[in-house]
């Protein structure tokens, strides 16, 4: 349930959605062509009529013929000042809605149907959804049953993307738990121009790591990853069919792969930092245990319960197809935030007076909504900054695990969806985005 949606895109679902925009582009291209061709000298000639006009003030202060000169431009504002010329060099237009040609009664419907249906098939091509349009958050799961981490040496290696908010939570985990030193981070770069499968690629790794790892695991895309770690499975020359999703942790010394689901990474973290303090009569280790002991059932149960409002709720606002789907996913985010409120109303952490996993995992969430969720999701409920005690306790857990502070960059990760989800963004324009410390200051 990781990152496949927002950032993993096969190679045929790219091919797919090529032909997408090939299809939308032959379309629009032949109507044009038939409703524009017979009265296109006539375009021209009302085109140029209009620039003529428009840069005529409306509020023009010639005396008329007449000598009338009692519409002075005194008794009216300078309404000419609010308006800029026409540039010399502008993008072309056919000039259809100014010429009248083909109606605008035929026009408006013929576009629109073609670019939903065009829409539709490329969101189908990215995620899966019901006959209703429901976004459908299939597992991507590799790695089964994940025996306890080994503390001896540093065998593990975590593939993290900054955007990702499955992610962020498994580097919030690490940064409270205080295991930077003994767990590797690579940190994934999202860009699916240049990945052979999925969205992530590597960065260069520095010389000194690559005489202790093999170099598919520090080089070239996170595909590259997920074959190597399969090698010994698949058929020789045949590559991993999956989604190639992050977080992802690796037994680097073995070259395999112990599990790509976040839930269980968070786990294995916290039972790593608790048996390593066991063990160690020096160590640097934290009094935090972010999964008490005889609390597991009620922390995995609260984990859904935030997951199926929250944190997969904006998802399927923004993957919805049908104005059914959205309506529903938005009501289950609208309810979430409120009862977040409400349960933080009267405790410090959303389990009780200690920090559990489940706040980190808020938190990932949190610091995406308002300039990512709320814009190019539609996720509905306003700012955080509107919810009081919500508020208080992101401030509350910067300033009591001020770590969390570096397992963001906020701007990185809320431009990203308006980067690489294209097929919501059409313009590719990123909005203002604040750093996560103007953000937390502005609460």
């Amino acid at each position: 349930m990781e990152c496949g949606p927002k950032h993993q895109i096969s190679v045929r679902s790219m091919m797919n959605l090529s032909n997408c925009f090939t299809l939308w582009f032959v379309i629009a291209r032949s109507a044009s062509g038939l409703l524009l061709k017979p009265p296109i000298a006539g375009i021209a000639t009302i085109k140029s009529e209009t620039n003529r006009l428009s840069r005529t003030s409306l509020f023009d202060s010639t005396p008329s013929p007449s000598g009338d000169s009692t519409r002075s431009t005194s008794s009216y504002p300078d309404s000419a000042s609010l308006y800029q010329a026409i540039p010399d060099k502008k993008p072309w237009t056919f000039g259809i809605l100014t010429s009248g040609f083909p109606p605008q009664q035929l026009l408006v419907p013929f576009v629109k149907f073609v670019t939903f249906q065009v829409w539709r098939l490329m969101m189908n091509e990215l995620v899966t959804h019901d006959e209703q349009g429901r976004f459908i958050r299939e597992s991507f799961q590799a790695g089964n049953n994940p025996s306890p981490m080994e503390i001896e040496g540093k065998k593990y290696r975590l593939y993290l993307g900054n955007p990702c908010p499955w992610c962020h939570r498994v580097k919030a985990a690490v940064a409270v738990l205080g295991l930077d030193e003994d767990i590797p981070i690579t940190m994934l770069i999202d860009d699916a121009e240049k990945a052979s499968k999925g969205g992530w690629i590597l960065p260069k790794s520095p010389l000194n790591v690559k005489d202790s790892i093999a170099p598919q695991l520090i080089s070239g895309d996170l595909a590259g990853v997920y074959n190597y770690c399969y090698r010994h499975v698949l058929p020789d020359g045949e590559r991993y069919r999956g989604r190639c999703t992050a977080p992802l942790l690796v037994d680097a010394q073995s070259g395999t792969i112990v599990t790509n689901e976040s839930n269980e990474i968070m786990a294995l973290l916290n039972d790593y930092a608790r048996r390593k303090k066991e063990h160690s009569a020096i160590g640097k280790m934290p009094e935090i245990d972010l999964r008490p002991a005889g609390l597991e059932e009620e922390l995995d149960k609260t984990t859904k319960y935030w997951f199926d409002l929250l944190w997969n709720g904006s998802y399927k606002c923004g993957f919805a197809t049908s104005q059914l789907a959205y309506n529903e996913a938005a009501s289950d985010v609208i309810r979430g935030l409120r009862e977040m409120n409400e349960c933080l109303a009267t405790r410090r952490f959303l389990m009780g007076d200690a920090l559990t996993e489940v706040d980190l995992k808020n938190f990932a969430w949190v610091t995406r909504h308002d300039y990512a969720y709320t814009v190019i999701f539609k996720s509905p409920g306003g700012r955080i900054a509107q919810y009081p005690n919500i508020a208080a306790w992101v401030k509350r857990l910067v300033l009591e695990y001020p770590n969390l502070m570096t397992t963001i960059d906020m701007k990185d990760a809320c431009g990203s969806y308006y980067r690489q989800l294209f097929m919501l963004n059409f313009g590719r324009i990123v909005p203002y985005i604040p750093s996560l410390e103007e953000w937390v200051s502005s609460l």
